[in-house]
């Protein structure tokens, strides 16, 4: 059984379903436990943000690291927006898509001296390679990201002090003029670009649906802005917009 929440009228009402999916329903973002370890290597649950010390290790994305690293690359929401995540919009599309025949990939390799930008390059190509994006979508991005490989920094680097800027906790004069204006850049190229690319293919019923969800609802607001930038650094693993939105709605109820 899955609790459903339904949005209307300014309530949320919920209403348990009978389901056989096996990814998270948006009751367990609010409910579920995580489990972390200690310095000590002991392990617990925790059910909120609040109940985690900077010295936890946690799991992200498949990844282990600490509270505090966590926090500062912005990826502790989605620890707790799992019901709302990409891997599970993920998982929700691979139980209504039809079998599909594998078949070897080719050897992959961009070789630009930038190791993070050649996984980007390489990310675009993928998506490319599963159409579920245009040729000039990707090129977009890849001269977005290709900024800021020449300036030096990562892409985490760049999303801190970015997020640092438009919070107040990174002083302007502390970043340079032109890195403030890559920065400003970069990002108006992204947004207009998965704007443009979610219009699309979503239509403007499907468009309008997904930009009112995360007006009224700061989860999808993060897990939509996230899904956007793993677009476009070619992190989507074969998601389309279309099957981001349908996940949305049947998390929410629509």
């Amino acid at each position: 059984m899955v609790e459903r929440v339904t949005l209307g009228g300014g309530d949320a009402t919920a209403q348990t379903m009978p389901s056989s999916k096996s990814y998270a329903s948006s009751a367990d973002y609010v409910s579920g436990g995580v489990t972390v370890r200690d310095t000590k290597n002991t392990q617990r649950d925790v059910h909120s943000q609040s109940d985690l010390k900077d010295s936890d290790v946690i799991n992200v994305q498949g990844m282990s690291m600490k509270v505090a690293q966590a926090k500062e690359l912005g990826l502790l929401d989605a620890v707790f927006d799992e019901g709302l995540s990409i891997g599970a919009a993920q998982r929700a599309a691979q139980e209504h898509s039809s079998a599909v025949v594998e078949t070897p990939e080719e050897p992959k390799g961009s070789d630009t001296g930038h190791a993070e930008f050649d996984s980007v390059i390489d990310g675009l190509n993928a998506s490319l390679d599963d159409s579920i994006m245009s040729m000039g979508e990707a090129q977009t991005y890849e001269a977005a990201f290709g900024q800021i490989a020449m300036s030096g920094m990562t892409i985490e680097e760049a999303a801190e002090t970015m997020r640092g800027l438009a919070d107040g906790s990174v002083s302007e004069i502390e970043v340079p003029g032109d890195t403030r204006a890559m920065f400003s850049n970069v990002q108006s190229t992204i947004t207009e670009a998965a704007t443009q690319s979610a219009m699309q293919e979503l239509g403007q019923d499907g468009f309008d649906f997904l930009k009112q969800a995360s007006a009224t609802n700061p989860g999808v607001d993060r897990v939509v802005r996230q899904f956007a930038v793993d677009r476009a650094a070619g992190r989507a693993d074969g998601i389309t917009w279309a099957e981001f939105a349908q996940h949305i709605r049947e998390q929410l109820g629509h």
